[in-house]
């Protein structure tokens, strides 16, 4: 589901909550599972089908046998489903060590984990279920053939899933799709968010074209009435469209200080407003508005994605692992998301309400934020690795190819000098020189056109 459909922020949250959990995906599974079980039974018990001839063979069989087969079955599943769960805990413990804590929630979020592990409960569950029905028909010359057919082909199912599980894990704790998927991540990311704002901006301008645009501006001579936040935590949404709908019914302004993914301190100023006094009621209605939680989420932030690829690059950069061609690949990615963002209309960071008035001001990300979050920290840390120096100078080349904006050249030609910079002092030699200045030379045409 987009998160750009969901409007209310505490929806997002348990959503992207439900996202990231092994928990909920495994109970919908189960309980679909013993749904299906209990028709199978009740389709065994009135539909007649043991009279059918072509369907004689699922009915008859010894009720021991079968009890047998099932226990084995239940008995065996269990054990794979130990197998699994160590699987996935080894490979959340190698993502932990190896691309950063914050790297678990993309393993967790891994549909396909989160449906092994539902199936193999949910057969353990099954088989559990018919093992207590047949020792009812033990004494009858009926079972439930139909049903023990669904065990079979769950068995049969599983064996299957278990082979592309392993594979499954086996590729995605190489380096290279760890990346890939945080990229993927950030570029859906950056979508959704960037769709949602120009849903809202649209919206906007048709209600500005239908009503006369006014701009309700703060009285800078009288004192602003202060907000200060009610806990600490980071900022993961903000209901922006509720805000301007309070501020529309009380005919005011409001100054969002903060940002999602900020973190904020108890009575921290988060909002300013020129309505000199507010309800008890309509400050709970406006500090409700905002989500707050223990981590950054990528709901309506997209410098958390571009950080996660950050983290990794600066941890294959660290002398414990000392994994440049991993920096290499983040720094692609990167050079890919910014150069995608040159082709990006930023939001201005104001909402109006029906009547075509401005009623919220809020910060908004810009180009040369998410720019230079991508390549700052990466060039501050491989001052001693050419290689990585080196692609990022031509990443900042890829990216002045694609320039069109003052924003992005100022971005260009800052990374240019600080590399320059820091290239300057080291001791290079002759050939390794050639290949600095040669990148040079060309971001400096680049940089000259302009």
């Amino acid at each position: 589901m987009p998160l750009s459909t969901i409007k209310n922020t505490s929806i997002l949250k348990a959503y992207d909550t439900i996202k990231t959990s092994f928990w909920f995906t495994p109970c919908l599974i189960l309980s679909l599972t013993i749904l299906g079980c209990l028709t199978l039974l009740l389709i065994d018990l009135y539909a007649g089908l043991d009279t059918l001839p072509w369907l004689t063979f699922l009915y008859h069989a010894s009720a021991e046998i079968t009890r047998d087969l099932l226990t084995t079955v239940a008995s065996s599943v269990m054990t794979v489903v130990s197998i699994t769960f160590s699987i996935t805990i080894v490979a959340l413990t190698n993502a932990s060590s190896q691309f950063g804590p914050r790297l678990i929630r993309n393993f967790m979020e891994d549909s396909s984990t989160q449906i092994v592990l539902g199936v193999f409960i949910s057969l353990f569950v099954y088989c559990l279920i018919l093992v207590r029905m047949t020792d009812d028909f033990a004494g009858g010359a009926f079972l439930p053939g139909l049903t023990i057919a669904g065990a079979i082909a769950m068995t049969l199912f599983g064996i299957l899933l278990l082979i592309y599980f392993i594979h499954h894990v086996s590729l995605n704790l190489q380096s290279d799709s760890v990346i890939d998927n945080v990229y993927s991540e950030l570029q859906s990311s950056i979508k959704q968010i960037f769709k949602q704002q120009k849903e809202e901006e649209d919206a906007d301008s048709s209600t500005s074209q239908k009503q006369p645009q006014r701009t309700k501006t703060a009285d800078k001579t009288r004192q602003q009435f202060q907000f200060q936040s009610q806990s600490c935590g980071y900022i993961q949404a903000i209901n922006y469209a509720d805000l301007t709908h309070v501020m529309s019914k009380l005919d005011g302004h409001l100054d969002i200080l903060v940002n999602p993914g900020d973190f904020v301190v108890k009575r921290m100023v988060i909002m300013t407003s020129d309505i000199e006094a507010f309800s008890e009621e309509d400050r709970q209605t406006l500090h409700e508005c905002f989500t707050l939680g223990p981590k950054r989420t990528p709901i309506q932030d997209p410098e958390f994605a571009v950080h996660q690829l950050v983290e990794i690059a600066l941890r294959a950069l660290s002398p414990g692992i000392n994994d440049p061609y991993s920096a290499i690949a983040c720094i692609d990615k990167l050079t890919a998301a910014v150069c995608d963002l040159t082709q990006k209309s930023f939001p201005e960071g104001i909402t109006y309400d029906e009547s075509g008035v401005e009623r919220v001001t809020y910060k908004t990300t810009s180009f040369e934020n998410l720019a230079n979050i991508a390549f700052n920290q990466i060039r501050q840390y491989s001052q001693s690795c050419l290689a990585v120096q080196l692609r990022q100078l031509e990443g900042v080349i890829r990216i002045a190819e694609q320039a069109n904006h003052s924003t992005h050249w100022s971005f260009v030609c800052h990374q240019k000098l600080m590399l320059e910079h820091g290239l300057e002092q080291q001791q290079l030699v002759d050939l390794d020189k050639q290949e600095v200045s040669t990148r040079l030379k060309t971001l400096n045409e680049l940089t000259e056109r302009a």
